[in-house]
């Protein structure tokens, strides 16, 4: 994975996604489906930070990074790519796009470029007292920052980026089925539970606090699908 700009960085982002079930047999049975973590159903809010007003960050260039994995074909590897647009972090506009490898556009997320600065403001210690102190110590500490901390801070969440994106275990697709209420489209479940070669990957949702999609490529619809969103 490179980057093409100085301004560049991703910090990894461990998101715990938990899914609800009815009794206490399914939750146990959820809680397999992706490594550790579990899915939930998701709502499309998308959380606008009141305090993204106070990050004077700016990207001077377009940044493009990119990864690969085995995804639509069996045979050949899709190119994951992200590309963030230039001007200030918090209004600047982000897209992942998959291609395959003859540069045919299978799917977009776009997200806010604010995504990779979400925690800078979150100081490692705060001091012990009542709310109005810890107000003011958030406050002092964000005006100390400084555009070498934006910059390092920015490349670290970038560099990460794609730690956000995970293909799911095809031992856990099975799992699915408990959810059968939630599911997007319950054909492509089908589809992908029959097929050993279709791939479902889950991927963050960014513009959210958390939560995330997991999506596949139905070879009957010969386009990527959504299965499911998730908390």
């Amino acid at each position: 994975m490179k980057i093409m700009t100085s301004y560049k960085g991703s910090i990894f982002l461990v998101v715990l996604i938990t899914f609800l079930s009815c009794n206490s047999n399914k939750k146990e049975n959820k809680n397999n489906i992706h490594h550790s973590s579990t899915l939930q159903k998701t709502s499309s809010e998308v959380v606008d930070d009141n305090s993204r007003e106070n990050f004077k960050f700016s990207i001077a260039d377009t940044i493009k990074t990119s990864n690969s994995y085995f995804f639509s074909n069996p045979n050949s590897k899709d190119i994951f790519q992200l590309i963030i647009e230039p001007g200030l972090a918090k209004d600047s506009k982000a897209k992942l796009l998959i291609m395959t490898a003859d540069k045919k556009i299978i799917y977009t997320q776009s997200f806010g470029a604010f995504y990779f600065l979400k925690g800078i403001d979150e100081p490692e210690t705060v001091p012990t007292g009542n709310q109005k102190d810890y107000e003011k110590y958030i406050e002092k500490y964000r005006k100390s920052l400084t555009q070498k901390q934006y910059q390092a801070y920015f490349k670290k969440r970038i560099d990460s980026f794609f730690e956000e994106i995970s293909l799911i275990e095809k031992n856990k697709y099975d799992d699915f089925k408990e959810w059968e209420e939630d599911i997007s489209d319950k054909d492509f479940l089908n589809e992908a539970l029959s097929d050993s070669i279709i791939k479902l990957m889950d991927i963050t949702c960014f513009d959210c606090d958390e939560g995330g999609t997991v999506i596949g490529y139905s070879r009957k619809q010969n386009k990527v699908v959504t299965l499911l969103e998730h908390d």
